[in-house]
């Protein structure tokens, strides 16, 4: 059964996915990513939603999947410290 908030859901027409997909590709492309990894189908999920709820604005679109993109991605200290450690330790020094 759909709630009194769903029922004013805008529903998403061929145009309104083609403008969407050209949001995710471009967010996709900066992050360089495929549009099939998990996080950017997740941004995906958020944008249609944002979309289906009124925020139409590209840019404000863009800004919210860049935002999205940058908290899902591991940060450079975080990736860098991973690659140096075996089984949760430090890798000594040759």
């Amino acid at each position: 059964m759909l709630d009194s908030q769903s029922i004013h859901l805008k529903a998403l027409d061929s145009a309104d996915l083609h403008h969407l997909q050209a949001v995710l590709n471009v967010i996709c492309r900066e992050a360089g990513k495929p549009l099939r990894a998990p996080d950017m189908q997740e941004i995906a999920a958020l944008l249609i939603r944002l979309y289906r709820h009124g925020v139409t604005d590209e840019e404000k679109l863009l800004s919210v999947g860049r935002l999205a993109s940058a908290q899902t991605a591991p940060s450079p200290v975080t990736a860098g410290a991973a690659g140096r450690k075996r089984n949760g330790r430090p890798l000594k020094p040759a």
